[in-house]
């Protein structure tokens, strides 16, 4: 199952989607929640937890994020970091505000934030509407 920001999901589907998925013979089903979601990952898992007893099976939970982000950093990981703080710095010291601050093809640059707002793709809504015809 996917659980994305652009479809309003209910917990309830969700685990009738897991209860059909046993009755069907599988041992296990994912559940994976993109970030923006109404019902992300935590909300779910205390959901769930609160109504274990009813629904009859426990969740576990494992954000990508928290993954991706453990490890020892490299020095790759320490110079860009090096460098992203210092641009920023650096532009607020000359009065450039409201900017993310990013690396683009191997260089530092600023981007307006308004235009990185503006940057957000869209799902297709047809895409949306396969999905629950083939649900």
């Amino acid at each position: 199952m996917v659980v994305i920001p652009e479809v309003e999901v209910d917990p309830e589907q969700i685990a009738k989607g897991i209860e059909e998925a046993y009755e069907k013979g599988k041992q296990h089903c994912m559940v994976v929640v993109a970030e923006g979601a109404s019902y992300n990952a935590t909300r779910l898992d205390a959901y769930f937890k609160e109504h274990q007893e009813r629904l009859g099976f426990e969740l576990r939970v494992a954000i990508l994020g928290h993954i991706q982000r453990g490890g020892t950093p490299s020095a790759y990981d320490r110079i860009l970091a090096s460098r992203l703080g210092f641009n920023a710095v650096k532009h607020l010291l000359e009065g450039e505000k409201g900017v993310l601050v990013g690396q683009i093809k191997s260089e530092i640059r600023t981007t307006p934030l308004p235009e990185v707002v503006a940057s957000k793709k869209m799902l297709d809504p047809e895409l949306i509407e396969l999905a629950k015809v083939l649900d």
